[in-house]
């Protein structure tokens, strides 16, 4: 019996919602709980104040997403601006307070021509704030008039990470960047990159001109194109990956975006340059294996790519799932859970 929760979806967006609220009912109400009592520490009727602007620029800039969001609410019961909020909390606190989120994940990526067995990689550990409720699912999808998708997503979040069938995959990783605003909280933009049938309909989707804030988006095609594209509130720098191996973890590499960025990047960097060596011990045998071996490397616990809840370090989150995303072969490799604890499952698109 697989542990991964696999949920089916197709339609409208008002389908696509309904269906993914049904399947989240007993996990939703949970995440909303746990995402209150977090606000609760830093003013709640604040927060979710700065919530409702933020769900009007959704309406008036993303209508699918504006669209699919009551309709997932409304079959999951939970209250649509909590779930907004819950999907901007890292832009609602740092604007009510300038409280910055210790946002934490790790994402890689190998060219076609790095690879040992001729295929596009994508992968990433999903690292979650601790109050976050874990529990990954897949989505698989058929939207209407839209490419169908199959993706990874968590707690509710609307930050889905994989590969449609034109062969566009996607992971993302947190920026802390001071220029943000009210806006589209940008963990819908994630959600939009698999709606895009070309390379500029993604460039174009995360760097939509009225977002609150941005990611980093690590981008791959079945055509071996690869780009990094790190976006903040008002910027954005893109990265041509080439044919070597790359990763990218939670600070920006872009000079021109260094003066933006509001936080200590030191562990980021300790993980970033961990996995670079990495991915050049693995030369000649690069394959969807032994990237999902690399996903379980403990090196600089507790801040290593496969992070462990340790109630004794001063730790901002630990990881929740492993990802690997063929992107030539259209398929996920999913751990739901520490990856050197759980095994990694193949879920194809079809």
């Amino acid at each position: 019996m697989s542990a991964v929760h696999v949920i089916e979806a197709r339609g409208s967006a008002t389908a696509l919602g309904e269906t993914i609220g049904r399947a989240l009912q007993a996990i939703l109400p949970k995440a909303i709980a746990r995402h209150r009592q977090e606000r609760a520490r830093y003013g709640r009727d604040q927060a979710l104040a700065l919530a409702r602007p933020l769900r009007d620029d959704l309406k008036g800039h993303l209508s699918r997403r504006a669209e699919e969001l009551p309709a997932l609410t409304h079959a999951a019961a939970v209250d649509v601006d909590a779930m907004v909020s819950l999907n901007a909390l890292q832009k609602t606190l740092f604007l009510a307070r300038r409280i910055r989120l210790g946002e934490e994940c790790t994402s890689l990526a190998v060219p076609r021509a790095a690879a040992t067995d001729n295929c596009v990689l994508l992968a990433h550990n999903e690292d979650a704030l601790l109050y976050r409720h874990e529990e990954p699912c897949v989505v698989r999808a058929r939207p209407a008039d839209e490419p169908i998708f199959v993706a990874i997503a968590y707690g509710g979040l609307f930050v889905y990470q994989g590969v449609n069938e034109i062969g566009i995959g996607s992971t993302s990783n947190a920026l802390q960047m001071t220029d943000i605003w009210i806006g589209v909280p940008k963990l819908f933009l994630s959600r939009e990159v698999l709606r895009a049938s070309t390379l500029t309909r993604v460039i174009q989707a995360t760097d939509l001109a009225e977002r609150a804030n941005g990611n980093n988006h690590l981008i791959a095609t079945a055509d071996r194109e690869i780009y990094d594209i790190e976006v903040s509130g008002r910027h954005a720098a893109l990265h041509y990956v080439g044919n070597q191996p790359f990763a990218h973890t939670n600070h920006v590499l872009a000079p021109e975006l260094r003066s933006l960025e509001e936080s200590n990047t030191r562990d980021s960097q300790l993980r970033r340059h961990r996995t670079q060596h990495l991915l050049e011990l693995t030369a000649g045998q690069r394959t969807v294996e032994t990237l999902q071996a690399l996903l379980r490397d403990h090196a600089n616990q507790p801040n290593a790519l496969c992070k462990h809840l340790d109630p004794a370090a001063d730790q901002a989150s630990r990881t929740i799932a492993g990802l690997v995303v063929d992107v030539t072969g259209r398929e996920l490799g999913i751990a739901p859970g520490v990856p050197c604890r759980v095994a990694f499952e193949r879920i194809t698109l079809a």
